[in-house]
């Protein structure tokens, strides 16, 4: 006789816990662009997903910690959407990608995206290690650069620097597109960012094309 398979009540309870969990950082993440920053109290999320502020507490603690959770959430989203971009042995497209899908990602999340870089929330503040994702974040890029400039001496340190200038532009693109003063007349905002992204290439990574 076989022996009935038993599910692991542990495991299934923990991802009805992540899953309620994620559920109510995107409820919290719609009410914070309905209602704005004012409205994301313990009381009126509670209101908004239907439960008591008593759960809420149990779950994140207290206010900071659910905003912990939704920082931490966006750089989840960031990182799925940057590891799904291709890799087809062409480094200057692949680097122009991962660009383009860190706009995306903004686009598509702006909550998201405010709360991570743009300070949404004023009063709060990243700890350390939380601040370290957001280097975290750079590393799929880094990667691509550090294959370009291997034969150099100090490649490690040069990649990240070349990552942060190239990021400073995306991030700063971005921003002004989230904020509504990217509107060029010859040209879509996606266009100028590419152009951005091939002057800096060309000038920081000049034989790309050669390796």
């Amino acid at each position: 006789m076989k022996a009935n398979k038993v599910t692991n009540f542990r495991v299934v309870r923990e991802k009805h816990q992540q899953e309620l969990r994620r559920g109510i950082l995107d409820d919290v993440s719609n009410l914070l662009v309905q209602k704005g920053p004012n409205a994301i109290t313990m009381r009126r999320i509670a209101d908004t997903v239907g439960c008591s502020t008593t759960i809420l507490y149990t779950m994140f603690r207290n206010k900071q910690g659910l905003v912990d959770e939704l920082y931490l959430r966006g750089f989840e989203l960031l990182r799925q959407s940057l590891a799904a971009v291709s890799y087809v042995d062409d480094l200057r497209n692949y680097i122009y990608a991962l660009c383009l899908s860190y706009r995306d990602f903004a686009l598509a999340n702006p909550t998201y995206y405010s709360i991570m870089f743009l300070k949404a929330i004023a009063e709060y503040t990243p700890s350390e290690a939380n601040l370290k994702l957001g280097q975290a974040s750079l590393e799929l890029l880094v990667q691509a650069i550090r294959d370009c400039i291997t034969d150099q001496p100090e490649a490690e340190e040069e990649a990240w620097e070349i990552a942060r200038i190239i990021w400073a532009t995306v991030h700063g693109h971005v921003g002004l597109e989230l904020t509504g003063y990217a509107n060029y007349s010859k040209a879509s905002s996606q266009q100028m960012l590419e152009r951005a992204l091939q002057a800096l290439v060309n000038e920081l990574l000049p034989t790309i094309d050669q390796g």
